[in-house]
């Protein structure tokens, strides 16, 4: 199953243009799910008041390079704390949620034919800290695609289309490669893998043992994907990571170019 609702909320902030867009879109929709408002950025906001376990985070994501992208992520840091949440500190991912998510952002992006948006997981990064379920959907770019009402209409659709489906995939966790995860996103739309918690090529020296485990209990993942192309100069390291989790929780390790593409509709 892959959530209830009762427990489940949608969050954004009140600065945040894209998370406003895409609420009015969920209203226009006659979501019925509860909805919070808060006054700061979506990476500081403290949900400890909230009485849902699951939470929905809807913003926006900016692009200095200005990619304009629909994305789904973990939240989490690997190291400093630098944009909100604590040191070196996971949250607890939905996994499950996310894959639906990715899978049918592509579905609409393609219905209202909204070519120009790649649509992908980003890896684990930022706050805020929470002991919930926590999940973000944003709309990259600039300015202008946060103001994009068919991107945010999108993303709307997504979420009220996903949260009474069923996932019966496999969880895994991925390691290495780039911010917006292009191999483990070709994964999930291709195969029956759906990931919690990654980390990307520019974090794994950051990334101890110790992580790598709450990586795996965060996201209630059975199996580790790696890129392996994308894992540098670290390869060695998550090598030997690997092995002594196969053999301390007996959890496999994947190639993301060895695992057989499988119809997930």
């Amino acid at each position: 199953m892959t959530t209830n609702n009762q427990n489940l909320a949608i969050v954004y902030s009140n600065i945040d243009q894209a998370g406003i867009n895409i609420i009015n879109e969920l209203k226009k929709l006659n979501c019925k799910l509860p909805i919070y408002a808060f006054d700061e950025e979506s990476i500081f906001i403290n949900l400890d008041k909230l009485s849902e376990n699951q939470i929905i985070f809807v913003t926006k994501h900016m692009s200095k390079a200005e990619k304009k992208s629909l994305t789904v992520h973990s939240i989490g840091n690997f190291d400093k704390a630098e944009f909100g949440g604590l040191d070196k500190k996971l949250v607890l991912a939905n996994p499950k949620l996310a894959g639906i998510f990715l899978r049918n952002l592509e579905k609409y992006a393609k219905e209202l034919n909204l070519k120009e948006y790649e649509i992908c997981y980003e890896v684990t990064h930022h706050g805020p800290y929470s002991e919930k379920l926590c999940i973000f959907i944003e709309v990259g770019g600039t300015e202008k695609e946060w103001s994009d009402l068919e991107a945010c209409k999108i993303i709307a659709k997504t979420i009220l289309e996903s949260i009474n489906k069923e996932n019966k995939d496999l969880v895994a966790i991925g390691l290495g490669g780039g911010h917006y995860a292009p191999e483990f996103s070709k994964v999930t739309k291709r195969t029956n893998i759906s990931f919690g918690h990654i980390c990307p090529k520019y974090n794994l020296e950051n990334l101890t043992f110790e992580l790598l485990n709450e990586m795996i209990e965060k996201s209630n993942a059975n199996l580790i994907v790696i890129d392996y192309k994308g894992l540098g100069k670290e390869k060695e390291k998550i090598k030997e990571f690997c092995e002594k989790i196969k053999l301390e929780k007996n959890i496999e390790t994947k190639r993301t170019d060895k695992l057989k593409i499988i119809n997930t509709d």
